[in-house]
């Protein structure tokens, strides 16, 4: 048999011997290198959510937003179903001609009637400034016989003299005969 190699001593220097491939310079590659195949990950820094998305603050506006909503309507039906105003102290004044009407209570809608001798009953709110009314003597709007009634406004109950009526009404009524001058 013969050997197709040829001797050692014919290769030239640096020439590769048959059935042996190229090696890098260096030296040959150790199969295990000391390497990780990936690189090592640094832990992330924890992601801050902003102040605007924060459960917290979600909450605190949700419940902000409901507490306003309930402080609306709890004034709103209060000022629908206000019991608190009511006439007291309704005093009737004769000043410079002129019948002035005084009375108590807060500041408010109030309604004033004058109910005329012969029972008629005429509308005078557009005269009420505040807790008082001026009626002017030379409007015609009342004489000696005629009475006032004076009730927070909002009631659509009959106007009347009766002193159990004004109470349930919570308004209060004067005459003109006993306006103090």
């Amino acid at each position: 048999m013969t050997d197709r190699t040829p001797p050692p001593a014919a290769t030239a220097p640096g020439a590769l011997a048959p059935g042996r491939t190229a090696q890098l310079a260096g030296g040959a590659r150790a199969l295990g290198s000391g390497t990780s195949v990936l690189p090592e990950l640094a832990d992330a820094p924890p992601r801050t959510r902003r102040w605007w998305l924060h459960p917290a603050f979600l909450v605190s506006v949700g419940l902000t937003f409901l507490a306003l909503a309930g402080a609306l309507a709890w004034w709103i039906v209060s000022m629908a179903t206000d019991s608190s105003v009511r006439v007291e102290g309704l005093s009737a004044s004769v000043e410079s001609g002129n019948l002035r009407l005084d009375w108590s209570g807060p500041d408010a809608d109030y309604q004033l009637f004058v109910v005329g001798g012969d029972g008629e009953t005429a509308d005078l709110s557009g005269l009420v400034r505040g807790t008082e009314a001026w009626i002017p003597a030379a409007a015609g709007l009342y004489d000696d016989r005629s009475c006032f009634v004076v009730r927070p406004g909002g009631i659509d109950a009959e106007v009347s003299l009766d002193a159990a009526t004004l109470s349930g009404q919570r308004g209060a009524g004067v005459c003109a005969a006993d306006a103090a001058s």
